[in-house]
């Protein structure tokens, strides 16, 4: 194993601090997460037209950098350093490596270039920890087992499964978990070329007189109030009141190859395998109140054949809702998504793909780039704690001077560089070797980081325990992480388990 960076890697990490230092500082920050969408769309697309970082992972087939996930990772160390909120982690780590893996190649053709330019932001509607195998099997019933819970998912009786290639696919009527699909057209879709129309086509600038108009997500709501539909959305646009923002996209040209947008099909016009419609509701899923694309896991075939599939839904489909949820850390913006008899399409082919294989490698994954964002967010908080303790004075000499604080910094200096250390093997051993030591990376990652926070409030003074002061974001982020994908002490125990380390032996003499 050589340890030290390639010129390549080194050069991203630049790159990536330098836009970061430009463009998200402190009140950019604060700003973005009090926003509707919980981002700033203009930093998002920097990041993606600038830099590539949505499509770093993904093979260049596809629109992607080609580099690989030790790549993705080191970059997301730097975007962990500012608390940088946007759709990188949702859409680039947890939902196109399971494209890439799962998707037929026509569903790979539609969707990871957009992804990776930036144009289409994605969000994982599962479990975080439970789903992608971080603290126990993620074989368990976290997604219904075929029981009432979770999301479940039945075949429709008329044609479906039609491309879900962007959020303005057509959605079938509202229903219950047992209803009939609605009268009418068949609900199958197929891809069509957009009219063009002089200089209101797809290709204009982003945000240029040409620019074509993006949808907003179906239902959205800010905390506890009512959902928003989506005719209530266009009806007050025009009337000039405030509506959830538009993601942003990059402007590329479409190309004929290239399909931009659905429209529904008559029955008949080509044979599709019966569709699928989804009943559920989700918590907690990471940018799911404004991606345009969701990848929802459910459970098919009832109790005697359960089996958990994964299923794309369109952002506005008809039936979805979406709840944005106050979170602890608002950096990870979060909604409760509800799917109330929503069609859907199935990721993949039914019987050959190996979902939760697929969701505990993506596990493994996103643990790793977690770990980097980590030791990047510890690393910024010790920076700031140490450059605050040599310039506050008390007894007239720098309270950095003291041994007390030394001692303290001391120890959160080598706790952070064993999580360092950690992080860095997990993303060398992501790509070059098969064991899975994401979870163990991401649990020391985040002690380091929760201590550095702490200690960077007691040693702030008054000043550190006040809402305007940078550290309570990072003691923020660490708490919040451990809510969302597992408390260290249950990675490490669902580690020793896999490793089988407390299995007894009897020993032969």
């Amino acid at each position: 194993m050589d340890a030290r960076f390639s010129a390549e890697q080194d050069e991203i990490r630049r790159a990536v601090r330098e836009l970061l230092r430009r463009r998200c500082g402190s009140g950019e920050s604060r700003s973005a997460v009090d926003t509707p969408a919980g981002y700033d769309p203009a930093l998002w697309t920097a990041l993606a037209e600038q830099l590539g970082l949505p499509g770093l992972a993904l093979p260049e087939t596809y629109g992607g950098v080609g580099c690989s996930v030790t790549e993705l990772a080191l970059a997301c160390e730097e975007t962990g350093r500012v608390l940088a909120a946007t759709p990188l982690l949702g859409t680039a780590v947890l939902v196109a490596p399971l494209v890439l893996a799962l998707g037929t190649e026509e569903q790979r053709a539609g969707l990871l270039p957009r992804m990776a330019s930036g144009a289409l932001t994605a969000a994982l509607a599962v479990p975080p920890g439970a789903a992608l195998g971080l603290t126990g099997d993620n074989g368990a019933e976290w997604a219904g087992g075929g029981r009432a819970g979770g999301v479940q998912a039945r075949r429709s009786g008329g044609a479906g499964g039609g491309v879900v290639g962007g959020p303005r696919a057509a959605g079938a009527a509202h229903g219950g978990p047992g209803g009939a699909p609605a009268a009418g057209p068949s609900a199958a879709m197929k891809w069509v070329e957009p009219p063009v129309a002089g200089p209101r086509s797809a290709g204009a600038a982003l945000g240029g007189p040409g620019a074509a108009r993006a949808p907003r997500p179906s239902a959205v709501t800010e905390g506890a109030g009512a959902p928003v539909s989506p005719q209530l959305s266009r009806a007050t646009e025009g009337a000039g009141l405030p509506v959830a923002p538009r993601s942003s996209r990059s402007a590329a040209a479409p190309s004929a190859s290239q399909p931009t947008h659905l429209a529904r099909s008559r029955p008949g016009d080509q044979p599709h395998a019966p569709g699928w419609r989804l009943y559920g509701e989700v918590d907690q899923v990471l940018d799911g109140h404004s991606a345009d694309l969701l990848l929802v896991a459910a459970h098919a075939g009832g109790f005697a054949r359960s089996r958990t599939l994964l299923f794309l839904v369109p952002g506005d489909a008809a039936g979805l809702v979406r709840t944005r949820q106050r979170a602890l850390d608002a950096t990870r913006p979060r909604a409760r998504v509800q799917l109330r008899d929503v069609e859907a399409e199935l990721l993949g082919d039914e019987d050959g793909a190996d979902v939760l294989g697929a969701l505990a490698r993506t596990g493994d994954t996103a643990a790793t780039v977690l770990a980097c964002e980590a030791v990047g967010a510890a690393d910024r908080v010790l920076e700031m704690t140490v450059e605050y303790v040599k310039l506050r004075e008390q007894f007239g000499r720098p309270v950095g001077s003291f041994q007390a604080v030394k001692h303290r910094l001391a120890d959160v200096y080598v706790q952070l560089q064993a999580a360092r250390s950690a992080a860095y093997f997990a993303a060398w051993a992501a790509v070059h070797d098969e064991r899975r030591v994401g979870g163990l990376a991401l649990a020391q990652a985040l002690e380091a980081l929760r201590t550095a926070a702490a200690e960077g409030i007691q040693l702030h003074g008054g000043i550190g325990f006040t809402w305007e002061h940078e550290a309570q974001l990072y003691f923020k982020r660490a708490t919040g992480d451990e809510l969302l994908f597992g408390p260290a002490h249950r990675l490490r125990a669902h580690a020793a388990d896999a490793a089988r380390l407390f299995e007894r032996a009897e020993v032969s003499v």
